[in-house]
Parts: C-alpha cells; sequence; structure tokens
C-alpha cells in the first residue's frame, strides 16, 4: 500500500466523472474563447487589485504545470505574502496587480510547490490541519482523505517540513485541527477544534495569523465563528470563493476582510484559469473586501 505519488493516478480513479469533466472543459474553452475574441485580458490582467489563488497538490507530474503557472502570472503580476497583502488591503494600498499565492491541507508534495516558489523569490502561506501533520499510517490517512476531503491516500507533511517552509520565508496557517464542516458542527465543537489548531501551530511555528477554514464557500461558514476567529488573534479569515480585492483609499478593521481566493488544479488549461482571473477583474467591487456575515 502506497501513497497516491503522481496525479494521473488520481485522473485514473476520477474516471468516473469524466463526462462531468468534459462538459466543464467544453464551457471554460467557449468561454474562454469569447475572453479572448471580445477583449483585451491584458487589460484585465493589468488592473491593480490583490489576486489571491490556491493550490491544494503539486503532484511529481505537476511541477512544470505549476511552474508555467507562476511565470506566466509574474508577467502581469507583482507577487507579495500573504500577511503583506492582507496588510495593503486593510490599508487601502493597492497601487499594482498583486498576487498572493497559498495552499490548503499540508500534502507533503507542497514542498515541490515551495521549491518552486523559491527559486522565483515567492513566500506563501501553507494552511495545514495539525491533526493529521506528521501521520505516515496509510489506514488512517486513507481514513482521513477519503472521509474529509474525499480523495485518495496522499502522504502529508511533518512538522519538520513546515519548518522548513518557515525557514525559506513561507508562512502556516490554520485551517481547523480535523478539516471539519463548520457549518455541520456545533458552535462549542468548533470553537475546540480551532483551538487545537492554534495551540498545535503555535508549539511548532511560534505563531499563527492566518485562517481559511475548510471547503470554504459562504454557507460552510457562519458570523459566530469569523467573530471568534478574530477574537483567538487571526490577522485574517480565508475563503475559497472566487474573487479579487481593489481598494477605494479606506482602511478596513481585520474582522471585516473577507479574503477571496480563487482555486487551481494544475492539470487545468491555463487558458481556463486566465479566463477566471480575467472575469474576476471584470466583476471585482469595493464590496468583495467586506464579510457577508457583518450586516
Amino acid at each position: 500500500m502506497e501513497f497516491i505519488s503522481e496525479y494521473k493516478t488520481i485522473k485514473k480513479l476520477q474516471e468516473s466523472n469524466s463526462l462531468r469533466n468534459c462538459m466543464r472543459h467544453v464551457a471554460l474553452d467557449f468561454l474562454s474563447l469569447k475572453n479572448i475574441t471580445i477583449g483585451n485580458n491584458d487589460n484585465y490582467l493589468n488592473m491593480n487589485r490583490i489576486q489571491f489563488i490556491y493550490i491544494h497538490h503539486v503532484f511529481k507530474d505537476e511541477e512544470q504545470a505549476f511552474e508555467n503557472l507562476v511565470k506566466f502570472l509574474l508577467i502581469n503580476h507583482t507577487p507579495v505574502n500573504y500577511r503583506a497583502a492582507v496588510n495593503k488591503i486593510l490599508n487601502g494600498l493597492i497601487d499594482k496587480p498583486y498576487i498572493v499565492f497559498s495552499a490548503d491541507d499540508g500534502f507533503k508534495n507542497n514542498l515541490y510547490a515551495a521549491n518552486i516558489l523559491k527559486k522565483y523569490g515567492i513566500s506563501a502561506c501553507f494552511f495545514v490541519n495539525p491533526a493529521v501533520i506528521g501521520n505516515n499510517n496509510y489506514d488512517k490517512v486513507k481514513q482521513f482523505c477519503a472521509g474529509k476531503l474525499n480523495f485518495p491516500p496522499v502522504e502529508f507533511m511533518n512538522w519538520d517540513d513546515i519548518l522548513s517552509l518557515i525557514k525559506d520565508g513561507h508562512e502556516i496557517g490554520s485551517h481547523t485541527q480535523n478539516h471539519i464542516k463548520i457549518s455541520e458542527t456545533s458552535l462549542e465543537a468548533v470553537k475546540d477544534d480551532i483551538d487545537k489548531s492554534i495551540l498545535e501551530i503555535k508549539k511548532y511555528c511560534g505563531k499563527v495569523e492566518h485562517f481559511a477554514f475548510p471547503y470554504g464557500k459562504y454557507h460552510h461558514f457562519n458570523r459566530y465563528i469569523e467573530k471568534f476567529v478574530f477574537e483567538r488573534g487571526f490577522l485574517s479569515c480565508a475563503s475559497a470563493e472566487r474573487g479579487c480585492h481593489i481598494t477605494d483609499g479606506r482602511k478596513l478593521k481585520n474582522e471585516e476582510l473577507f479574503i477571496r481566493r480563487d482555486h487551481i488544479v494544475l492539470d487545468w488549461n491555463l487558458r481556463h484559469i486566465i479566463y477566471f482571473l480575467v472575469s474576476n477583474s471584470k466583476k471585482v467591487n469595493i464590496n468583495f473586501n467586506f464579510s457577508p456575515y457583518i450586516k
């Protein structure tokens, strides 16, 4: 029994979704070609904004695709670390197109991504679930991946790996202790889970400043836990809602900001990724900065 090490193995396991994936591919082909036909993508990619993107994995056979994506993004964007990006939005200081990288779940193959980012002088934020960090028991990891991530068994980082990320200038954030679905968990259990993640990450890393909730859509979160997150000292709270951030010059409080991040799968056609980024710029408005839970 071995952990999955290549994305092509994942694709074979997901062949049951091939029709759905094919339909998605055709739809995005049409939309991305429409973008090219009716507008200048560079105008939108060069727009002053902060674009957060995140990945879950960079398997060995995805390394080149990730490096190609990084090189493409650097044509129009200035990379900025996660904490600096948050501060730029909070202080209304978005003076060029910025790109911010992050990764969720803590797979060991994130180290491939870190090596590529290091090559280009870029730092990222890695959001981890401490309960599974350092767990190399195949059966337990298989159970976690199937139940929490809807994924086959993939090796996770250990704390030495995470310390090496910090040494290279990366940040470590909380993704809850056990990758819980907050919307389906009692308030007290969620608070206990987040507190455990804080204690565990601080034990090894010294601090934890950023939080990203699992599953990432509006309906997976709520205003009570958002309030709790900032009471516990986090500087930011991030979702998986697509979009980017602009400013009108006003300053925001940390608890007012709701970070949008675009999920990227490296097997996607680059033209499709560009479509999402251009669409974000077309649709962005100042309200994207604000938490949907604050009335």
